[in-house]
C-alpha cells in the first residue's frame, strides 16, 4: 500500500471514529430532560457577567418572576440551581435529603480558613453525623426549655444596658446593635464555656466578631477566585496571596476556640463544654476539633439572634404603627404594669410569637440562603438537575411565596401566622408538647430561616425562645424611634432593605431612640439592678438537673 493510500485509510478511520462519536453523543443527549429555564449564558463564563455586586439574592427573587421558582444558573461551568418556593425546597431538600445534604466546595473558607472544621460547611458525611449527635441532646426542645433561666436574665440586662444609655443620649439615640449582641453573645457563651460578658468589649468577643466578619466575607460567593477555579490553590506562592490571609485568620480563629475551651473546661459549673467534652462522640476527636465545633455553635447563635433582633427595630421604626400599638396593648392587658413579661406568660402572648416568625419571613437573617450540593443527577418536574450542581433555596424569595404568605408579602402583618386573629387579643391557648410553640400559630406556613432537611438548624429552639422573651420585654418597655443622623442633625431616615453584604445581613446600622412608656418602666427596671452579681454558676447547675429531668 502507497503512503497516499495508508494517509487516506488513517483519515477515514479517523473520520468514522469521529462521526460514530458524535452519533453516540447525539443519541444520548436525545431525550434527555432540559435544565431549569434560566438567562441565556455566554460560553465559558455562563451567566457571571449578569450578576449584580451586591444584591444577589434580591437579584435572584426578580429572576424567578421571569423564569418560575426553580431556574438554573451557570457561573463559569458551574451549575446553580435557584428555588424560589417553600413547596421545591421541601421536595428536594426535605424529603430528598439523603440527596441534596451535601455541601459545595469552598477552598476559602473551608479548606483554608477553617481546615474543614467548619460545621456549616463540612460535607454531610459520618464525620458529620458525628457532630450533630454529640450535639443533639443539648439543642433539642426540652434543653431549650432549661435555658430560659439565662435568657431571663441577659434579657433584664438588656433592658438594664438600654435605659442607662438612653440616659446618656436621648434623643440622639443608642447603638441598639451593641447591646443585642451582647446579651446574645452572653447567653451563649455562659451557656457553652460557663461565663458571661459584662461590656460587651471584651478580647474574645471582640475577636470572635473578627473571625465572624471575615468568614461572612469569606463564605460570600465571588469573594475570591478560587472558590471558582480551585486549581489556582496550586499555584506558587507569590501568586496565591489568600493563602497568607486565610493562615492568619485560622490561627486567630484556632486561638480564640482553644482559648475559650480550656476556659469552659476550668470554670466551676456545668458547661457545654464538659458535656460535649464527656460524650462518647468526642472521643476520637482532637481538642482543636472539638473546640472549632463549641466556638462555630457559639458564633452562629450570636449572629443569627442579634440580627434578627435589629431587623426587629427596624420594622418596628417603619412599619410599627399598627401591630406595636396591638402588641403593647395585649402584653399591658395579660401582665400590667408592675412586672417584667416572662415565659410564663407566653400562651397568652400568641401574638409575640407571631412578631418573631414575622421578623424572621419578613427580612431573612441569610437572605440569599445556604447552599447545598448534589453529586447525583436528578429529574425534577420534567427538568434535569446535573451532578455536581449547587443547590441555592433564596430565603429572601421563599419568604414572599404568595401561595404560602399571600399577596402583601412586602408588608409586615404579623396576623398572617395566626390561625385566629382574635388570638392576638389575649384569648388563652395552651402551648404544644415541647413546650416551644403557641397552638395559634399556624402549622401549615413554614418557620423561616432555620434552613432545610438534613442541614436544619440546631439551634432553631433555644433563637426563638431567646427572640421570644427579649422582643416582648422591649414592647412592654418602650417606644422606639429612629434617632438624630449624625451628619444632618435631622431625624435618620431608616430604609428597611439596607443591609450589610454577606452570608447573614444585618440591617445597616443607626441610632435608634428608646423612650421609656412611663414611669412605672423606671420602676421595675430599677427592681432588676444589674444582674451581672447573680450566681449563674447555680444557675446552669439547676438547667444540668432541669434537663436531667426532662430527658
Amino acid at each position: 500500500m502507497s503512503l497516499s493510500n495508508t494517509y487516506a485509510w488513517v483519515l477515514g478511520a479517523l473520520a468514522v471514529l469521529i462521526v460514530a462519536r458524535l452519533v453516540n453523543l447525539l443519541s444520548s443527549q436525545h431525550g434527555r430532560l432540559p435544565l431549569p429555564p434560566g438567562p441565556k449564558p455566554l460560553p465559558l463564563i455562563g451567566n457571571i457577567h449578569q450578576l449584580p455586586k451586591s444584591y444577589l439574592w434580591l437579584y435572584f427573587y426578580y429572576m424567578s418572576k421571569i423564569y418560575g421558582p426553580i431556574m438554573h444558573f451557570s457561573m463559569a461551568g458551574q451549575s446553580v440551581v435557584m428555588l424560589s418556593s417553600q413547596q421545591i425546597a421541601h421536595d428536594l431538600l426535605d424529603r430528598r435529603g439523603a440527596r441534596y445534604s451535601d455541601r459545595p466546595r469552598m477552598v476559602m473558607a473551608g479548606e483554608l480558613v477553617t481546615k474543614g472544621m467548619h460545621m456549616l460547611l463540612r460535607p454531610y458525611d459520618e464525620r458529620y453525623k458525628l457532630h450533630r449527635r454529640m450535639a443533639a441532646p443539648l439543642l433539642n426542645p426540652q434543653s431549650a426549655k432549661a435555658y430560659r433561666s439565662l435568657q431571663d436574665i441577659e434579657s433584664r440586662q438588656l433592658l438594664v444596658d438600654v435605659l442607662g444609655e438612653w440616659d446618656k443620649h436621648g434623643e440622639k439615640g443608642i447603638d441598639f446593635h451593641h447591646h443585642h449582641k451582647r446579651a446574645t453573645a452572653s447567653t451563649m457563651y455562659c451557656l457553652i464555656y460557663g461565663y458571661r460578658l459584662k461590656t460587651g468589649r471584651e478580647k474574645e468577643l471582640m475577636d470572635a466578631n473578627k473571625v465572624q466578619a471575615e468568614f461572612i466575607k469569606s463564605g460570600q460567593v465571588g469573594t475570591y477566585l478560587v472558590d471558582s477555579f480551585p486549581w489556582l490553590n496550586n499555584l506558587p506562592s507569590f501568586l496565591t496571596p489568600w493563602k497568607a490571609n486565610a493562615e492568619e485568620l485560622y490561627e486567630l480563629e484556632k486561638s480564640l476556640h482553644l482559648g475559650n475551651l480550656t476556659k469552659g473546661l476550668n470554670n466551676e459549673g456545668w458547661n457545654f463544654s464538659k458535656h460535649m467534652e464527656a460524650s462518647s462522640e468526642a472521643r476520637d476527636m482532637s481538642v482543636e476539633e472539638l473546640a472549632y465545633h463549641l466556638g462555630i455553635l457559639a458564633d452562629a447563635g450570636l449572629d443569627t439572634s442579634s440580627v434578627a433582633l435589629d431587623w426587629f427595630i427596624v420594622a418596628w421604626v417603619t412599619t410599627g404603627s399598627h401591630w406595636v400599638t396591638k402588641a403593647q396593648s395585649l402584653i399591658d392587658k395579660v401582665v400590667g404594669r408592675d412586672r417584667l413579661p416572662n415565659f410564663d406568660d407566653r400562651p397568652k402572648l400568641a401574638y409575640i410569637d407571631a412578631i418573631v416568625y414575622e421578623v424572621l419571613r419578613w427580612r431573612p437573617v441569610a437572605a440569599g440562603g445556604v447552599s447545598h450540593y448534589t453529586k447525583t443527577e436528578d429529574e425534577y418536574q420534567g427538568y434535569r438537575i446535573p451532578a455536581n450542581s449547587v443547590i441555592l433555596p433564596n430565603f429572601f424569595a421563599i419568604t414572599r411565596d404568595e401561595t404560602l404568605f399571600g399577596k402583601d408579602t412586602d408588608s409586615f402583618i404579623p396576623e398572617r401566622w395566626l390561625t385566629d386573629p382574635a388570638e392576638a387579643d389575649g384569648k388563652t391557648s395552651q402551648m404544644d408538647t415541647n413546650g416551644t410553640n403557641v397552638t395559634v400559630i399556624r402549622g401549615d406556613l413554614p418557620q423561616t430561616g432555620f434552613g432545610f432537611g438534613r442541614r436544619l438548624c440546631t439551634g432553631r429552639h433555644i433563637a426563638r425562645n431567646q427572640l421570644f422573651i427579649q422582643m416582648a420585654r422591649m414592647l412592654w418597655c418602650f417606644d422606639v424611634e429612629s434617632g438624630v443622623a449624625t451628619k444632618t442633625g435631622a431625624k435618620h431616615l431608616v430604609n428597611d432593605m439596607d443591609s450589610i453584604e454577606g452570608f447573614v445581613n444585618p440591617p445597616k446600622p443607626f441610632r435608634a431612640v428608646f423612650r421609656p412608656r412611663g414611669q412605672w418602666v423606671r420602676d421595675v427596671i430599677a427592681k432588676c439592678s444589674d444582674t451581672h452579681g447573680i450566681d449563674h454558676v447555680n444557675i446552669r447547675d439547676q438547667v444540668k438537673e432541669a434537663r436531667s429531668s426532662s430527658t
